[in-house]
């Protein structure tokens, strides 16, 4: 009898699909009473370890729940890891200066991202009373510098003892709030240097040394190297990218991403050498994670290998590495066999829409902003194809009026945006009629269909929370569970199947759905309301799903 391939277990009264995996003896006695974070599929899960890990995987399609049992088993592969080693060489206890050396740069990194868009000083003048009351919290400074602390430790490879989290979550605390304090002076014009901001010390694993961090710093000759520079690691290529990409203020959670990925490398290659590394390492490492691991071509292609791509990418950018040897490794995927459309058919489009207008007491225990997403995100995404999350975090300040024109402004100042762009879209007639706007004058300023986090990161993280309930309600309670169609993606096919059938332009419909336009003399081509407006109303209503 052949061994049974672990599987995602469904749960007989809901559907619902769970991962159930038992923790690995050499760690359970560790990992037992600790919180994890697992990243799947664009959705965040948070696990109380016990004996088992019991995860929900927020869907009932069958296809879906394999595709995020994979990854995240192979995401708690990487946390077994690390606990591995810390029963190996026991956990770390950090210096004070190692400990300010981090909350240093954890204060650069946000200034980095925010100090050209610093926000309201009142803003900050009230957020620094609510961080007073987070001083003295050990559990409120857990949650809210958490993933950040992994992050900072994981980049270093470093497991830490409690007493050394703790003091290292008070100073990245302590460190916030100069954050904050600044921000609140950017706010107000003042972008003078900070003199508090200069005390942190750079992070050294030997405490002795003064200069730079050695996780990230290449030191050492070595004599085969070429044009004879120093022994260049993955660590140090990834410090270098995650640099590149902080300052391009790209989302926190892709860098911890990629330094997973990274980390995998590592580990199955076992050396740090980038140099070192060659095209049949990288083919292996391909193979290990589609037959040992189980992940789709997919995830390995677009995920893993794309990461450690971008990584030796800066390497060679940076000229430290003559070759990328990742640049002709390919995994092949499998031809995608087309059996429908990808968009929703009209008896979907109704079920969902026709669903979406009952009385809301029907969904149950659900906050009242899911419950908000439900009734307007479909409508919303009906008429203009927007992405899921764009819609999800749509503040009320976001619902504008240009040219006399009803409009919503897509932008990343509410949270992603898959290009980076803003955009100004007109809303449909048949969406004002139906009391859109109504809605939104009632309710108070801010996100309509989520709470606000303490950082844009985890307002983004709260909003794609959103997004899955609304894709969960659309498989459960609207009944379209057709695994070929995508639960909320479906109405940015469909729309652009209208917009054809419309006589739409197709360079109208790219500037609604916030598509490239594929042509270079596009960007300088704003795309005017009043036109957007009249195309917008040729989409054919949907009256027959009220």
């Amino acid at each position: 009898m052949g061994l049974r391939m672990p599987t995602p277990w469904k749960h007989p009264d809901s559907g619902t699909y769970y991962l159930r995996e038992r923790i690995p003896a050499g760690v359970v006695a560790t990992a037992k009473g600790r919180t994890v974070s697992v990243s799947v599929d664009g959705l965040n899960f948070t696990v109380k370890l016990g004996g088992w890990v019991k995860l929900s995987l927020r869907t009932k399609d069958a296809t879906t729940a394999k595709e995020r049992y994979r990854e995240a088993v192979a995401a708690l592969e990487e946390h077994w890891r690390l606990i591995r080693q810390e029963v190996a060489t026991g956990p770390v206890r950090l210096t004070q200066r190692q400990t300010e050396a981090l909350a240093g740069e954890y204060l650069r990194n946000l200034t980095r991202q925010f100090q050209d868009d610093p926000g309201d000083p009142d803003d900050w003048d009230a957020a620094l009373t609510v961080l007073e009351d987070l001083t003295e919290s050990a559990q409120k400074q857990e949650r809210m510098h958490g993933e950040d602390a992994d992050l900072l430790l994981q980049q270093r490879g470093l497991s830490v003892d409690v007493h050394s989290r703790l003091q290292l979550l008070e100073a990245m605390h302590r460190a916030y709030v100069l954050f904050a304090k600044a921000q609140e002076r950017r706010g107000l014009g003042d972008y003078s240097p900070d003199p508090r901001a200069e005390r942190f010390p750079t992070f050294s694993d030997d405490d002795e040394s003064k200069d730079e961090p050695t996780a990230t710093k290449p030191k050492g000759q070595s004599l085969g190297s070429p044009r004879g520079k120093p022994e260049v690691t993955l660590r140090y290529l990834f410090d270098l990218w995650a640099k590149e990409h902080s300052r391009a203020k790209g989302p926190a959670k892709t860098a911890k991403d990629f330094a997973q990925k990274v980390e995998s490398l590592r580990e199955y290659i076992g050396h740090d050498d980038a140099r070192a590394v060659t095209k049949r390492n990288l083919i292996d490492w391909c193979d290990h994670l589609l037959d040992e691991h189980g992940l789709s071509a997919k995830t390995v292609a677009d995920k893993y290998l794309a990461a450690v791509k971008a990584v030796l990418r800066t390497g060679v950018d940076k000229d430290w590495l003559t070759t990328n040897p990742a640049t002709e490794v390919k995994v092949r995927k499998p031809k995608k066999v087309k059996e429908r459309s990808a968009g929703f058919t009209t008896d979907e489009a109704k079920a969902i829409l026709t669903a979406a207008l009952r009385d809301p007491e029907t969904l149950g225990g659900m906050s009242e902003k899911t419950k908000l997403a439900i009734r307007w995100a479909p409508w919303i995404g009906a008429y203009t194809g927007a992405r899921i999350t764009e819609l999800t975090q749509l503040r009320r300040e976001d619902f504008i009026t240009d040219n006399d024109i009803a409009c919503i402004n897509i932008t990343p100042e509410a949270g992603s945006v898959k290009n980076g762009q803003y955009r100004i879209v007109p809303l449909h007639p048949h969406l004002v009629e139906m009391g859109l706007l109504d809605f939104v004058r009632r309710q108070p300023e801010g996100y309509l269909f989520a709470s606000p986090g303490e950082t844009l990161e985890s307002t983004h993280a709260r909003c794609k929370s959103v997004s899955g309930k609304v894709s969960e309600w659309v498989r459960t309670t609207a009944g379209v569970v057709d695994p070929r169609v995508q639960p909320t993606h479906g109405w940015r096919h469909r729309f652009k199947t209208l917009a054809c059938v419309a006589d739409i332009p197709p360079q109208y419909a790219d500037m609604i759905q916030g598509h490239s336009q594929g042509e270079s003399g596009a960007i300088y081509r704003e795309p005017v309301t009043v036109v957007l407006y009249r195309e917008i109303q040729k989409l054919p209503r949907y009256e027959w799903a009220e």
